[in-house]
């Protein structure tokens, strides 16, 4: 019997290294696939337009259908749109047809419309497939018509990749002969292919076996690194921008009551900047936001009384509200668009590049300053968003384009610290911060902002007296006396100190655990450099364990030191980084991985002490 138990656990043990590899043989690269992709636009004569969608999508796991694909849902304004669905059916794994009867075809409001009164015309539809099973194919074609007059041009913005691999890949555009089209195309190149089709010149790019979107974390943001067409058939983007600054919503005018809420709040902040930044918090909290983008409401823009009195408002009619407070308190106020440089055209007429919105102001003291409309931002956003275009519109203005370029960020700490027998630790701490962290604005609305960033061996609490405090647009500095009567986490005789640092530098990212190989170049929010510089004195009977000794080295992503030095009682500590770009190309992920583990090792962030 022994024998024969032995015999079995033996084939068991030498067979399940031939499961696993079946296991991950069987096992798909992916949930579904598309077998074709077609996203077509139309500018017809009459000036009305129709966007077309027709898919034939592969399921391939359970996945696919219970959780992602089982359903599609499909946005559109009835009151000037009119949706059509072509064909709607399902071609199960043994070949049978099913048609999608009529009762899965359901509306509804739009989730990011749930509670918007001024936006609940909107509808989703709903369409739920049948006959799902692995294997099965999906074929659906619908038309989207929209009226003339709902927008100013017809424009896209389409990524040429999807989250599941696609095997044929087609954007389509078709404008009347005679018509121009302008257009732009990321990450690719060739012309599209030109054809003409019933009195429509058509424009068509096409890609083969296009691979799914990487999972991995730290892309370029919006997927800038993929395949992209953008496109128009006006070449006039200030001439696009005034379908904005012509409607009545950007006269930037308000109601009696409004303009009294604001005269008081003028009353208790004299400072222009401050007062800029309590009508901003007032925005914010009181005026819920509806995330509805422009399309859905055909480019319109609500007043800023219809958005105070409907206590709400969508991105665009927030940062409207926010300009005309400002102007009502006698601050210059413009609503400012904002766009991703890498895919900016000036020359090209769109909004479908815009992806967000905030307010300028420009004051005598402080200059050009962007204020966001979802949350107190503690700098100005032009020197917190990289890489991006700044639109300031104004009504019978001509738009003003600033580029932010690349965003930098520089924290200094450096701390002088006696340890006590008890133990307790005193001493100082300093802290400067640069550029694109600087909490120049949070400095103005809170003078203890910044000892909310220090972490690590000392909270806010530890820091007692502000001795020194300077604050401008491109750096702060503050100064603070330290006493912490429990610094240290105890073990036995082992008392362990964590190194202070700079909540709102590197480690707010949440670049802890690394992969060890990378197929997209890795972002990161901003350029620039931490140093941590502390010389700490051990009372009598307390000895260094922590090694002393010095790591440095230098490579394509960057630069990184740490040391620790020991002169009798006295320690110095210096732990310092610096990024010499913001996007790490895929080949020099390698570098970058290593600056980012030595800085992440738990063991170069404290000093461990024996107190025998």
């Amino acid at each position: 019997m022994k024998k024969t138990l032995s015999l079995i656990l033996t084939i068991l043990v030498l067979s399940a290294p031939a499961v696993r590899a079946q296991d991950q043989a069987n096992t798909p690269s992916s949930d579904a696939r598309y077998i074709s992709l077609l996203k077509e636009y139309t500018l017809n004569t009459d000036g009305s337009m129709d966007y077309r969608y027709v898919k034939e999508q592969k399921l391939i796991t359970y996945r696919s259908f219970h959780s992602l694909y089982g359903e599609t849902f499909v946005t559109y304004n009835p009151s000037f749109q009119k949706l059509t669905i072509n064909k709607c059916f399902t071609v199960m794994a043994e070949g049978k047809t099913v048609q999608t009867p009529s009762n899965a075809f359901n509306e509804i409001l739009p989730s990011f419309a749930a509670g918007a009164p001024p936006f609940n015309e909107l509808r989703d539809m709903v369409i739920t497939h049948t006959g799902l099973e692995r294997g099965a194919v999906i074929h659906l074609d619908y038309t989207i018509h929209t009226a003339k007059g709902n927008a100013p041009a017809l424009m896209g913005n389409e990524m040429m990749a999807e989250n599941e691999p696609v095997e044929d890949l087609t954007i389509r555009v078709k404008v009347a002969e005679g018509e121009k089209l302008f257009y732009k195309l990321l990450n690719g190149a060739g012309e599209p292919a030109k054809s003409s089709e019933n009195g429509m010149q058509v424009y068509t790019w096409n890609l083969k076996n296009v691979k799914a979107i990487s999972p991995e974390d730290f892309q370029k943001s919006s997927y800038e690194a993929y395949t992209r067409v953008l496109f128009s058939n006006s070449g006039s983007r200030n001439t696009v921008l005034e379908y904005l600054t012509n409607q009545p919503a950007m006269g930037l005018k308000i109601s009696e009551a409004m303009k009294f809420e604001v005269l008081a709040l003028k009353k208790e902040n004299p400072d222009p900047l401050s007062l800029a930044l309590k009508i901003q918090g007032k925005v914010i909290d009181d005026i819920h936001l509806w995330p509805v983008a422009m399309k859905y409401n055909g480019y319109r823009l609500h007043t800023a009384e219809q958005a105070w009195n409907s206590m709400g408002a969508n991105l665009q009619e927030k940062a409207v509200l926010l300009a005309a407070l400002l102007e009502a308190a006698g601050i210059e106020a413009d609503v400012a668009a904002i766009a991703r440089d890498a895919f900016f055209d000036e020359k090209l007429g769109t909004l479908a590049d815009i992806e967000d919105f905030a307010v300028r102001i420009d004051l005598k003291d402080a200059g050009i300053q962007y204020l966001s409309v979802i949350a107190p931002n503690n700098q100005d956003l032009g020197k917190v968003q990289s890489d991006k275009v700044f639109i300031a519109l104004g009504q019978g203005e001509k738009p003003e384009y600033q580029h932010s370029g690349q965003t930098k960020f520089a924290v200094s700490m450096s701390g002088n610290f006696m340890v006590s027998s008890d133990p307790k630790i005193t001493g100082e701490l300093s802290l400067g911060i640069e550029g694109a962290i600087n909490p120049y604005l949070g400095l103005i609305r809170d003078k203890n902002k910044m000892k909310n960033l220090v972490a690590g061996g000392f909270s806010k609490t530890d820091l007692k007296e502000i001795k020194l405090s300077q604050s401008s647009s491109e750096t702060s500095f503050q100064t603070y006396t330290v006493m912490n009567e429990k610094p240290f986490r105890k073990d036995s005789s082992w008392v362990y100190f964590t190194l202070p640092f700079c909540i709102s530098g590197i480690d707010s990212w949440g670049i802890k655990t690394l992969t060890s190989k990378r197929t997209q170049a890795v972002e990161i929010p901003y350029q620039g450099e931490e140093n941590y510089e502390y010389y700490l004195t051990l009372p009598s009977g307390w000895a260094l364990f922590s090694p002393a000794g010095k790591t440095e080295f230098s490579n394509k992503a960057g630069k990184y030191l740490f040391e620790i030095k020991q002169d009798g009682s006295k320690i110095t500590v210096s732990r310092k980084i610096k990024f010499t770009s913001r996007v790490i190309a895929v080949e020099n992920y390698a570098d970058f991985k290593t600056l980012m583990d030595n800085w992440n090792d738990p063991r170069k962030k404290e000093l461990i002490f024996n107190t025998k």
